[in-house]
C-alpha cells in the first residue's frame, strides 16, 4: 500500500508544492536523490523552505556517477564528504546522531545521507523509523485525549459527590428559611385582625371628606346625564350608585394595602431575601440541566409576593359590594346632581363594617399564605 511520487522538474513545480500536495493526506517517507558531489544553490534554497514548512527527516541519497563502480572505495570514518557538511550547515544532519541509519537513542526519526550505493538498503530501516515517528505522535494525541476525558470524568464525579453532600443541606436550609417566614406572615394575619380593624376606621375617617368630594365632582362613565337636571331612569341611577361605590371601594383598598404592605415590609429583608439567596443557589447547581428548581422558584415567587403584590389585589372587593346597601330607595327617579352623588357616597361609607373588612382580610391572607406554603412544600419534595 505504498504509491511512489517522483517530483515534477524544478522549474514545472517546486518539490516544496508537491510535498504540500500530499503530506496532509498520507505518511510521508522523503527520498532526495543528489546526482552531483555538493548541493546546488537552488537545492539547498528548495531543502531551506521544505525545512521550514514541514520539517520532515528526509533520507538523502547519492547517485552514484554512469561507469563509476557500484561498490565504492571505503572513506577513512573521520573524513566528511562536502555534501554531508552541506547538509550539516542546513541542520539536516546533526553531529549527536549517527547518519548511518541506527536508531538515535530518543526514538525520533532523524534524516539519512547515504553516499555508497550498497547503502540504500538502509532506506528500510529509514522508513521504519519515520512510521514509528508518526505511530508515536498518533499516540501521544489520543493519550492526550485520554486524559483530558479521565479528568472530565473525574471533576465530574467529585461534582456530583459534593453536591450530594451540600446540596439535602441546601434544600434542607431552604425548607426551614420558608418555614420561618410562612409562620411569621400566619403570626401577623392572627394577630393583626383587631389592629386592621382600627385601621380600617382610621383610614375612613381621614379620607371620608376626600372621598365624599371625590364622588360629588365625578363623572359618570356610559352614562349621559341630563343637564337641566331632569331625572333619569332607574337603570342609570343603579349605575351611578356602582360606580360610586366602586370609587370608594378602589380608593380605601389602595391606603388600607399600602399601610398593610409597610407593616410586613421588614419581611423583605430577613426572610424573603435569604429565601431568595437559597433558590437562586439551588438553581446555580443545575445550571446545565433541566432546572428543577424552576418550580422552587415559581411557588416562592407565591410566598414571597403575599408580602406585596397579594396586598395591593382587591382581596375584599366582593365583601365591600356584599356589605354596602346595593339598593337606595327613593319615591321617584332622583335628579344626578353632585348633593345626590355625595348622600349615595356617605351612605356607601356608612354601611361598611370595618371589623368584617378585617376578618375577611385575614381569612383571605392565610388561605393564600396555606396554598403557597403547600404549593411550596410539594416543590420542594420533587426537588
Amino acid at each position: 500500500e505504498v504509491d511512489v511520487v517522483v517530483a515534477p522538474c524544478r522549474g514545472f513545480q517546486s518539490a516544496e508544492a508537491t510535498l504540500g500536495e500530499y503530506v496532509n493526506q498520507v505518511l510521508p517517507v522523503v527520498i532526495f536523490a543528489i546526482s552531483e558531489a555538493e548541493l546546488s544553490s537552488s537545492d539547498e534554497n528548495e531543502l531551506r523552505e521544505i525545512k521550514e514548512k514541514f520539517s520532515l527527516p528526509i533520507f538523502f541519497f547519492r547517485v552514484p556517477e554512469l561507469g563509476v563502480e557500484l561498490i565504492s572505495p571505503k572513506k577513512p570514518e573521520n573524513e566528511k564528504s562536502s555534501l554531508y557538511c552541506q547538509l550539516m550547515d542546513l541542520e539536516y544532519l546533526s553531529t549527536n546522531h549517527c547518519s548511518c541509519g541506527a536508531p538515535s537513542p530518543d526514538a525520533d526519526a532523524q534524516s539519512m545521507l547515504v553516499e555508497q550505493f550498497e547503502k540504500l538498503r538502509l532506506l528500510s530501516t529509514f522508513s521504519r523509523q519515520v512510521l514509528q515517528k508518526h505511530l508515536v505522535e498518533a499516540a501521544t494525541s489520543l493519550n492526550e485525549v485520554h486524559c483530558r476525558c479521565l479528568n472530565i470524568f473525574i471533576n465530574q464525579a467529585f461534582d456530583m459527590q459534593r453536591d450530594l453532600q451540600i446540596t439535602p443541606k441546601r434544600l434542607e436550609y431552604t425548607r426551614k428559611k420558608e418555614n420561618e417566614l410562612y409562620e411569621s406572615l400566619m403570626n401577623i394575619a392572627n394577630r393583626k385582625q383587631e389592629e386592621m380593624k382600627d385601621m380600617i376606621i382610621e383610614t375612613l375617617n381621614n379620607m371620608k371628606e376626600e372621598l365624599l368630594e371625590d364622588a360629588a365632582n365625578m363623572e359618570f362613565k356610559d352614562i349621559i346625564i341630563p343637564e337641566n337636571g331632569e331625572p333619569v331612569s332607574s337603570k342609570d341611577i343603579k349605575c351611578c350608585i356602582k360606580q360610586i361605590q366602586e370609587l370608594i371601594i378602589s380608593r380605601l383598598n389602595q391606603a388600607v394595602a399600602n399601610k398593610l404592605i409597610s407593616s410586613v415590609d421588614y419581611l423583605r429583608e430577613s426572610f424573603v431575601g435569604t429565601l431568595e439567596r437559597c433558590l437562586k443557589s439551588l438553581e446555580e447547581s443545575w445550571e446545565v440541566s433541566v432546572h428543577p428548581a424552576r418550580s422552587l422558584e415559581k411557588s416562592k415567587d407565591v410566598s414571597v409576593h403575599i408580602t406585596s403584590n397579594y396586598l395591593k389585589q382587591v382581596w375584599w372587593l366582593k365583601w365591600l359590594s356584599r356589605i354596602i346597601i346595593q339598593r337606595i330607595t327613593w319615591v321617584s327617579p332622583p335628579a344626578i346632581t353632585s348633593d345626590w352623588k355625595r348622600k349615595v357616597a356617605q351612605d356607601a361609607i356608612e354601611s361598611l363594617s370595618a371589623s368584617k373588612l378585617a376578618k375577611s382580610i385575614c381569612s383571605q391572607f392565610r388561605t393564600r399564605l396555606n396554598s403557597s406554603h403547600e404549593a411550596f412544600a410539594a416543590s420542594l419534595r420533587q426537588v
